[in-house]
């Protein structure tokens, strides 16, 4: 019993300002008895720093299916009003406005017109788009007038004019945006597509946050792809995930065409395929090498032949065969070789001759 009054009076000591609010619009919205989307709007509203929080708008346009969307743009409506009025209805509203929300009054008007907005660029086009734009047209004095000459007493941070001047621009865009219907679908569009690119990196986030452990997978699925084909149906997938499968499929489709497209020009061309090591050679080749061969052999036939000649050069002439001598005939003439006329006519030379006679000088 002790701990437990220690933890709470721990609690109760931690408790700020802001957890006081909290616990005084609980028992406030237990006491009225808001409805469900009435507690929306007024969280969306409140006098807090911050917001109204993505969270808390969608909050808001989720009672769209339970209640229609001019009650919802009403009660935005009747709540701006409230702190726009400069003279309070009763005493309730002077206590709120003189002490509860002092210095903070311009925050719900100011996130009053934020729901306003975001109801006019996320709702449904046809119906749900016709009861907020008429129900606004029917309450345009309030934004004309009212909204328009609004005017900061006191706030917090002492930036009165900063906070008129963000009013007011905020409401003439609101004003624009029911004048101009081509404005307004304008941006709806631009509206529609960023919330698009929000969604989209939200998923890439969690993807990259959460990637796939393909450690625990077995080693049968991870052979083969059908059993990832055959399991990924009955997983959800994100549309970031369908996109590079998609991308994957088209970039083997161009490599695919690519290649067989380069076989055919090579079977037109009867080019050799460098790339396959198992291709027979082509004919052409095949002639090109038997040319190359014959020309070898003929250098060759004309090599030996060369070298022939060259030896029938440098070989001696042969010698005319000398007749038998008759020793015992004492009267045949002693036949001389025949020589030739240049031969007779060629002094012999020694080729030892002069060397001789050089040795012998020089003694």
């Amino acid at each position: 019993m002790l701990c437990d009054m220690d933890s709470l009076s721990k609690k109760i000591q931690n408790l700020g300002i802001h957890d006081i609010r909290n616990a005084a619009r609980f028992a406030q919205n237990m006491i009225v008895q808001y409805e469900p989307y009435q507690i929306d709007i007024r969280r969306a509203t409140n006098t807090d720093a911050w917001g109204p929080t993505p969270k808390h708008l969608e909050k808001v346009l989720r009672n769209r299916y339970q209640v229609p969307l001019y009650l919802l743009t009403e009660y935005t409506l009747k709540r701006l009003v409230d702190h726009v009025a400069t003279r309070p209805k009763n005493l309730y509203e002077k206590a709120r406005k003189d002490y509860v929300n002092y210095g903070s009054e311009w925050r719900v008007v100011l996130k009053c017109l934020v729901v306003i907005e975001f109801l006019l660029l996320n709702v449904a086009d046809g119906d749900e788009l016709n009861q907020v734009r008429s129900c606004l047209v029917t309450h345009k004095h309030l934004l004309s007038r009212e909204v328009a000459q609004y005017r900061v007493a006191m706030s917090n941070d002492g930036k009165m004019e900063v906070h008129e001047r963000g009013i007011r621009k905020k409401c003439e865009n609101i004003l624009q945006l029911l004048d101009d219907t081509q404005y307004l679908k304008k941006e709806r569009r631009a509206h529609a597509k960023n919330n698009l690119k929000i969604r989209q990196q939200a998923e890439s986030s969690l993807y990259n946050a959460n990637p796939i452990d393909t450690s625990a997978m077995s080693s049968e699925y991870l052979d083969s792809d059908e059993g990832v084909e055959e399991e990924e149906p009955h997983r959800r997938r994100s549309q970031l995930d369908q996109q590079r499968r998609q991308r994957r499929d088209i970039l083997r489709e161009r490599i695919k065409n690519t290649e067989i497209q380069r076989k055919k020009q090579q079977q037109q061309q009867d080019l050799p395929d460098l790339i396959d090591f198992d291709a027979e050679p082509a004919q052409g080749q095949e002639d090109e090498d038997e040319d190359e061969d014959d020309d070898d052999d003929e250098f060759g036939d004309f090599q030996a032949g060369d070298d022939s000649q060259a030896v029938a050069a440098a070989a001696p002439p042969p010698k005319p065969k000398q007749q038998d001598l008759d020793l015992l005939n004492w009267d045949a003439p002693v036949n001389a070789q025949a020589q030739t006329p240049a031969q007779a006519q060629a002094p012999k030379q020694d080729a030892f001759a002069d060397l001789f006679s050089q040795s012998k000088s020089l003694i």
